[in-house]
């Protein structure tokens, strides 16, 4: 079974390498319970013409008062000033929070766009919706999140560290220009995504007695995929690495043979840690390994 695992994700790197067929819309995986759910779920980017019809009350004059009702919403359930990941006990809270800046973000764009040039990125949109699919929605990955709060708590400092730079290096650059897919901006966007993914990981696999390997694995995954929010690009295909600030971001091959190393050697790892690790490994080996 991990061969043909291994078989499949290898044909959609190639595939991805050849033909460039990057979705931009990512499944969702399942739900969690509507318990857990304050915020009606994210809706697609447009509305239905249906839905249109009963338009909230927004002030579509008024675009900064907006996204500031909408930011203290938010933070009305989930405030943290730290950075680091979500506690397991807050990750439903946290995953609230970014359901309702998206809808807001959503609403706005649909029931304002007619009468202001005032707008959410669309693109940042997509970026919330793509960590929304694949952490709050996979129940799968939730309940391996469960067993992080060592692991969180003793990386924090590092992840937190890891993530300033890269939120500052993207920002830069997202205020820089709306034109976030331009080639120049495309570039040192990339360049910061990967830079936080191997700052990361250099540091969830550098301490074993804090982060033991699944757990590294599980929140370099968290880490990998809330990067991809943030830069919600296809960074796989023609983007010069080599050239990027302060050196070449990408793994080297020896750090992914220690992966690939530690792996064979943990008889331990579930079966479902053993895809986890694989699918790791392959967040790397597609466009970014040297």
């Amino acid at each position: 079974m991990l061969i043909l695992y291994l078989v499949t994700i290898l044909f959609d790197c190639l595939h991805a390498v050849y033909f460039d067929d990057y979705d931009h819309h990512p499944k969702a995986r399942g739900a969690p319970s509507t318990d857990d759910i304050e915020f009606e779920p994210v809706m697609t980017l447009t509305k239905d013409k249906e839905k249109l019809l009963t338009m909230k009350n927004i002030d579509c004059d008024n675009f900064a008062e907006y996204a500031r009702n909408c930011t203290n919403d938010a933070a009305s359930v989930y405030n943290s000033v730290k950075k680091s990941p979500p506690m397991p006990g807050q990750v439903y809270d946290w995953c609230k929070a970014i359901r309702h800046l998206t809808n807001c973000a959503i609403d706005w764009n649909s029931d304002c766009k007619d009468v202001t040039d005032s707008h959410f990125n669309e693109e940042s949109i997509r970026g919330h919706m793509h960590v929304v699919n694949n952490i709050c929605n996979d129940e799968a990955f939730l309940s391996r999140y469960d067993e992080l709060p060592g692991c969180i708590e003793g990386s924090a400092e590092a992840w937190e560290k890891c993530y300033a730079f890269f939120k500052a290096a993207v920002d830069e650059q997202k205020n820089t220009t709306h034109e976030w897919t331009h080639f120049e901006t495309h570039f040192f966007m990339c360049c910061a995504r990967a830079k936080f993914r191997r700052c990361t990981a250099d540091a969830l696999f550098d301490i074993p007695k804090v982060c033991p390997y699944e757990q590294a694995v599980t929140l370099q995954q968290f880490s990998a995929i809330v990067s991809e929010g943030d830069v919600f690009q296809n960074c796989d295909i023609n983007v010069m690495y080599d050239k990027c600030p302060g050196g070449d971001p990408r793994p080297t091959g020896k750090s992914l043979s220690k992966l690939m190393n530690q792996q064979s050697h943990s008889t331990s790892l579930s079966s479902e840690s053993r895809v986890g690790v694989i699918l790791l490994i392959f967040y790397f080996v597609c466009g970014l390994i040297k």
